[in-house]
């Protein structure tokens, strides 16, 4: 494999430049088993002219002479060099549409070629494996410290009712740098997590359904996010046992109802 250097700046190839490698760097999130989910450089190859990619390369880009709406998306492209038998690399331009977009056929033709990995490294792990098992996050905002409006009338807090309900439940970490939320919200830190159904779900749902509005304000150490795969609710497991519903509005539970997310 030839010996490229990779320090050279983003260019058009040159008219008698001919490949003999492709070297590609892609970033995707993977499971390691036993380590959560971890963000992974996957540095690979594929030997030949790559003749359909170079045709691509070359091509110029896209022009309007007119004025152009365009939306504001942006796409990546897989970090990639072009390598020819000198060892010769060239990080090379990709020619775009009108907008700026990389075509989408000299994508296809960057993706598309027979590569082979050679390294795989693991540089940043974006979920706990206790946070993966449970469907939690590992962390999550205090947002029960909110000001929100009281609720007048009890209602329904999920109408119909979910078969199924996921418990994450957080302990409120000490304020630092890094355990501060946006807009300087308390964090909470994943401590364990439950799935409940059946008589114990409809025991919870009819407290939740129930709870009367509160003016006692939070002064609590741990807290549930309740999901049932779409709007969130969130209670306080100690203290007031505040409820904050979907349209957040607010709620007290009585310490027995806040005990079922617990046990």
């Amino acid at each position: 494999m030839p010996n490229p250097d990779l320090s050279t700046p983003r260019q058009s190839l040159p008219d008698d430049f001919i490949p003999v490698q492709v070297i590609r760097c892609r970033w995707e999130p993977r499971y390691l088993p036993g380590e959560g989910r971890w963000e992974v450089v996957i540095q690979e190859h594929a030997d030949g002219p790559a003749t359909e990619l170079m045709t691509e390369l070359r091509r110029p880009s896209e022009r309007s002479l007119f004025g152009q709406d365009c939306l504001d998306v942006g796409i990546l492209v897989d970090y990639f060099v072009v390598v020819d038998s000198s060892g010769r690399a060239v990080l090379p331009d990709v020619p775009n549409g009108v907008c700026g977009e990389p075509l989408p056929s000299a994508l296809a033709a960057i993706r598309s070629l027979p590569y082979h990995v050679d390294k795989q490294l693991p540089i940043r792990r974006v979920e706990s494996e206790k946070a993966f098992r449970a469907g939690c996050s590992d962390k999550y905002p205090d947002i029960l410290r909110r000001r929100e409006r009281p609720e007048v009338v009890a209602s329904r807090i999920w109408n119909p009712p979910p078969e199924g309900l996921r418990v994450c439940v957080y302990r409120i970490t000490k304020k630092t740098p890094s355990t501060v939320g946006p807009r300087g919200m308390a964090m909470g830190k994943l401590e364990s997590s439950r799935i409940l159904k059946g008589s114990k779900l409809r025991t919870l749902l009819n407290a939740l359904d129930a709870a009367p509005a509160t003016d006692c304000p939070s002064n609590h150490t741990r807290f549930a996010v309740l999901t049932p795969g779409f709007w969130e609710a969130h209670v306080a497991l100690d203290g007031c046992h505040n409820l904050r519903r979907p349209d957040r509005t607010l709620g007290r539970l009585t310490p027995d109802a806040a005990a079922l997310l617990t046990k």
